[in-house]
């Protein structure tokens, strides 16, 4: 089975691998092949959402004792997760859409050059002026996990699927019909400038 490490305590020698099915299994350092190197180079297969920064992934075999899921025999590999190739096209299944709102202020400065500051500024010293200004974000976002190898991702479909379904606005009932529609499908992604991509829109169509 493959995996990536999510969390190590040097410390402790332990740590976690979420494995292609995205479950977490515990590990010890113990059982990895090649140790010394793994140590040498931690961040190499410390999986992290910094953008783009890359890691490892690791082939293991699952065991399960009472204490909970493991991963034995750990061998480390030269397989990038979730490297996006041009035009790779893979399949992959629909494990949730989620609708993301959140509200916040922006704030931009600059100088009056013996202007009046823009309206609603605030004054500051030496000619600036701070200006303060609301955006709300708006998300609808598919997560998927690959059927043909490991990997996962998400891809911010809002924009597509009002288009397609001819609507203005989102929903919870457009949400939830998209979840029925789409939760436990597989669909075609393709990667382009490092970002996921649905190869065909229709399917959103509802």
């Amino acid at each position: 089975m493959k995996g990536i490490i999510t969390k190590y305590f040097e410390d402790k020698g332990f740590g976690f691998i979420k494995d292609e099915n995205e479950t977490e299994r515990f590990f010890h350092v113990s059982s990895i092949k090649g140790k010394d190197k793994f140590l040498n180079n931690i961040t190499d297969y410390l999986y992290t959402t910094w953008l783009d920064r890359k890691c490892y992934v690791v082939d293991f075999e699952p065991y399960e004792n009472e204490k909970g899921l493991n991963s034995l025999n750990i061998e480390l590999t030269n397989q990038v997760f979730n490297e996006k190739p041009t035009n790779s096209e893979f399949e992959a299944l629909v494990t949730d859409i989620d609708y993301y709102r959140d509200s916040l202020t922006r704030t931009s400065s600059g100088y009056k050059k013996g202007q009046s500051a823009p309206f609603g500024a605030t004054a500051g010293g030496n000619g600036t002026y701070r200006l303060g200004y609301p955006e709300v974000i708006r998300e609808l976002n598919l997560y998927f996990r690959r059927v043909d190898d490991i990997g996962w991702g998400t891809i911010d479909i809002r924009d597509l699927a009002l288009k397609v379904n001819g609507r203005s606005k989102i929903t919870d009932r457009f949400v939830s019909s998209l979840n029925n529609h789409l939760v436990g499908r597989t669909v075609s992604i393709l990667p382009k400038n490092n970002e996921w991509y649905l190869k065909d829109s229709s399917v959103l169509v509802i």
